[in-house]
């Protein structure tokens, strides 16, 4: 998802020396190929949460998905979690505070916003993200900010803002505004406040084995949740088949988009790396448009130019001299 580039940067930084030495000779290519399928597996998420809103309720989605994710990470992570467990232990409330933000109310209400909006509107919205984690970090971190940055913000909050009133400033002031959209916003407000916790809180674990650590809490507060719901909702027999297809992809391709990440991080860097994060509003439309049938309007491109322009400033003030 776009969201991850923010905190899995400076994660991932502290593991790109050991696997650049040994992708050095790779070509720039493969790093692309790797980040270009990163962003679609990312975006293949939001095109499940989409579609898994007719068959499954939001926590009970995430619950799974991320029970799965952690089946499938803990073989490869156990052996570090088990030598730094010191650490795990010292820091127990940032894996408790991460794996509630990020495991547990973020996907929540990225599922539910998704429910309740358009996929393409919730991926051009989700783009914005790390401009939210910029504006956080500002707020919170007290981390100096230069006029291009500001300016990056307020076009990509312009871009949002247009998306969200749907072409239509009136939608704005009269507060006629989609729910979905809403809830949207908030998660990735969850996911920026997640992020900031990982720049105040650095820890020397890997980005899979950080993540790994987070689950087990995020889990704990999905599941009184999940419970209600499934008390509420019950469980369709009918689409047994369609919510075991879903959450088989959203509990391993897209986890295993971090790997991908990792490896165009290691060999293009960060900065030119998270420029690849902008194809995911183009794969989300055109997954939207193509298999989904939803259709496009012209606040969608202003907005998406918008929500680009402030990326690329950002992405322009970080690129190095």
């Amino acid at each position: 998802m776009a969201f991850v580039a923010d905190t899995l940067n400076p994660l991932v930084s502290r593991t790109a020396g050991s696997a650049r030495a040994g992708l050095a000779g790779s070509p720039a290519t493969f790093a692309a190929l790797a980040l270009t399928g990163a962003a679609l597996l990312w975006s293949g998420n939001f095109f499940a949460g989409h579609l898994a809103a007719d068959v499954v309720s939001p926590a009970t989605f995430s619950a799974l998905r991320w029970a799965l994710a952690f089946a499938l990470l803990l073989p490869f992570t156990w052996r570090e979690l088990a030598q730094k467990r010191g650490e795990i232990a010292r820091l127990w409330p940032l894996w408790a505070a991460s794996g509630v933000l990020n495991i547990a109310v973020f996907t929540v209400l990225i599922y539910a916003g998704l429910a309740r909006t358009t996929l393409v509107n919730g991926s051009i919205i989700g783009s914005a993200a790390p401009i939210v984690v910029g504006l956080f970090g500002w707020l919170i971190l007290g981390e100096r900010t230069s006029t291009r940055s500001r300016l990056a913000l307020a076009l990509s909050t312009a871009g949002v803002a247009l998306i969200v009133a749907r072409g239509d400033i009136g939608n704005l002031i009269g507060m006629d505004l989609r729910g979905g959209d809403m809830l949207l916003f908030l998660g990735i407000s969850a996911f920026a406040l997640y992020a900031v916790l990982l720049k105040r809180f650095p820890s020397t674990l890997s980005p899979a084995a950080a993540l790994a650590a987070s689950i087990p809490f995020g889990l704990l507060a999905l599941a009184p949740v999940a419970a209600w719901e499934i008390a509420q909702r019950g469980f369709d027999g009918e689409a047994a088949g369609t919510t075991t297809m879903l959450i088989l992809y959203v509990g391993s391709l897209p986890t295993f988009g971090f790997v991908l990440w990792a490896r165009g991080v290691a060999v293009l860097g960060p900065t030119r790396a998270g420029q690849f994060l902008q194809l995911m509003p183009v794969f989300g439309a055109a997954l939207a448009v193509g298999l989904i049938g939803e259709s496009l309007h012209l606040y969608h491109a202003l907005g998406f130019a918008l929500v680009l322009s402030g990326l690329a400033l950002r992405d322009r003030r970080l690129a190095p001299a």
